[in-house]
């Protein structure tokens, strides 16, 4: 296989995960025509469209998804051949991992991680990154990040990924407010005031589409797009907030606020490591992978 063969192949894999020729184009730092160029190589040699056109998306045909994993596998060892030829060594490296994860996420994964961390690699650099949900699966081919942490659905059978942990919903609420309800009854639930939590670095939307299906509706008064400042806020009235069990513990240790038990019967979710099969070759993604796995599984 010649470069530009290769760089036909790098063409298919970024058409296939971004479902166009224009943000494939973006991702490969290529001019639009040359991609398009590109797809027309493949086309004819193949002799099959590849991807058709539906409504704004190229949707692969049943030939590009055969060939799309073994693609990427093909990429996966030239890249680790090219990018890292020698034994990664974590006792000895300066090496800057970049991990995205939202604000909660920070909170929760990585004071475990440092611990972890620090003793075998004290030399390591984490860059920690919040990336808009539909954007880390590009950020995760094109190298940019190094793995994804989170509850992060979408991304599901666009990577790879492992569970971390099962996670679910509680009511937050002040520490006094507590007090005087006892537990969170449906009257409750539906008489208090809620904060909505819209964060375009999170996939928690499950909570809010279970109720929505339950016919619930509850009264916004406060929308905020980040986790950060709910615990000053909860504490200070009657406001309602749902989370999942862990941030809300580590909010309950800083503050005069407490966890109840939602009237509501919601689903567990998963909290899951992603990162791109194009990198996984590569000995020091590996050990990153490792560790991370070690540090929270179970958390």
């Amino acid at each position: 296989m010649n470069a530009f063969d290769l760089n036909l192949v790098r063409s298919f894999v970024a058409i296939y995960e971004t479902q166009s020729v224009t943000a494939a184009a973006q991702r490969l730092s290529l001019s639009q025509p040359t991609v398009s160029y590109a797809l027309g190589r493949m086309r004819e040699a193949l002799a099959d469209p590849l991807f058709v056109r539906e409504q704004r998306v190229l949707r692969p045909t049943p030939r590009a998804h055969g060939l799309y994993p073994r693609f990427v596998d093909a990429l996966a060892s030239v890249d680790a051949a090219l990018e890292e030829p020698h034994r990664f060594d974590p006792s000895t490296t300066s090496r800057s991992f970049s991990l995205a994860m939202s604000d909660i996420g920070s909170m929760s994964f990585l004071p475990p991680l440092e611990v972890h961390l620090r003793p075998l690699a004290p030399g390591l650099r984490l860059e920690i990154q919040q990336v808009p949900v539909d954007e880390i699966i590009n950020g995760l081919a094109a190298g940019k990040i190094d793995a994804a942490l989170g509850h992060l659905p979408t991304l599901r059978g666009r990577g790879r990924s492992s569970l971390l942990f099962r996670e679910r919903y509680v009511c937050l609420v002040g520490r006094r407010h507590a007090q005087r309800i006892g537990a969170m009854s449906v009257d409750h639930f539906l008489a208090s005031r809620h904060v909505a939590v819209s964060s375009t670095f999170s996939g928690h939307r499950l909570a809010e589409d279970v109720l929505a299906e339950l016919g619930v509706v509850r009264q916004i008064a406060i929308d905020l797009p980040y986790f950060t400042a709910l615990p000053q806020l909860i504490a200070q009235g009657e406001l309602v907030v749902i989370l999942p069990s862990r941030v809300a513990a580590t909010f309950c240790a800083q503050g005069e606020v407490v966890m109840l038990e939602a009237p509501f019967k919601l689903p567990e979710f998963e909290v899951r490591l992603y990162w791109h099969p194009r990198h996984e070759a590569n000995p020091a993604l590996q050990w990153l992978l490792a560790q991370i796995q070690s540090a929270l599984s179970g958390l």
